[in-house]
């Protein structure tokens, strides 16, 4: 008989599977540890700092991740948060911001607020809209970055809103968005402490305003010529 088919090798085989069998059985013990221990460290651990549900997604060269909107509940002004990141060589302009039935307004970084380096190199913010760079991105909401203001109210924390980000180049973005208190995760976040910047006069407006301003100085230095002539006037009249 040969020893491969011999009933001491078949004898052995036996705990061989059952061998294989608890490795496995451990390695899914083990694999599952992290998450028990996460679950017995509270509330207060670091895994609930992690948010799965955050919104984004990609129109052409433009990728926008970790969107929501925070809510002060106090004031109730509110504010979209994410990162934009430009992957293509050229720029791109982010033209209109929606968050629900709502505009959003293109916001500098508070005067009084840090510099941040969230904010790539060449990204520029006007009433018009953001323009960023190829291989450049921008955070909007943190500390020291620009932000994106919602007008108008409507909103409520625990709830979702729909986002629509369009751009110049790329094209249009929509997506679901949380809506956050300014409280926990988000405390860093100050949506009453951003102001829109005031669009530039067209030159039509500026022309109409220089044309106005120099009839007023014209139409008082004539009354006021007309009223020197009519006080030098009187003495003779009165004799």
């Amino acid at each position: 008989m040969s020893s491969l088919h011999s009933p001491s090798t078949t004898r052995r085989s036996t705990p061989s599977r059952r061998g294989r069998a608890g490795l496995a059985a451990t390695a899914v013990v083990l694999a599952a540890a992290p998450f028990a221990a996460a679950c017995g460290a509270g509330f207060n651990s670091a895994s609930e700092d992690v948010k799965p549900n955050a919104a984004a997604g990609q129109v052409g060269n433009i990728k926008v991740n970790n969107v929501w909107v925070v809510l002060d509940k106090n004031s109730g002004a509110a504010e979209v948060i994410g990162a934009v990141t430009n992957t293509g060589d050229a720029q791109d302009q982010l033209t209109g911001v929606t968050a629900g039935d709502s505009q959003v307004t293109f916001a500098p970084a508070p005067a009084s607020s840090k510099g941040s380096d969230t904010t790539g190199s060449g990204v520029t913010v006007a009433a018009d809209g953001v323009t960023i760079p190829g291989n450049q991105s921008v955070t909007f909401g943190e500390q020291g970055s620009p932000g994106l203001s919602i007008v108008g109210g409507g909103l409520t924390a625990g709830s979702f809103a729909t986002v629509k980000l369009t751009f110049a180049q790329a094209g249009t973005l929509t997506l679901t968005a949380e809506v956050e208190p300014d409280t926990g995760l988000f405390v860093g976040y100050d949506p009453a402490g951003y102001q829109s910047p005031s669009a530039s006069p067209s030159p039509s407006e500026a022309n109409s305003a220089s044309a106005s301003a120099s009839a007023s100085a014209s139409a008082s230095a004539s009354a006021g010529s007309s009223a020197s002539a009519s006080a030098s006037a009187s003495p003779s009249a009165s004799k």
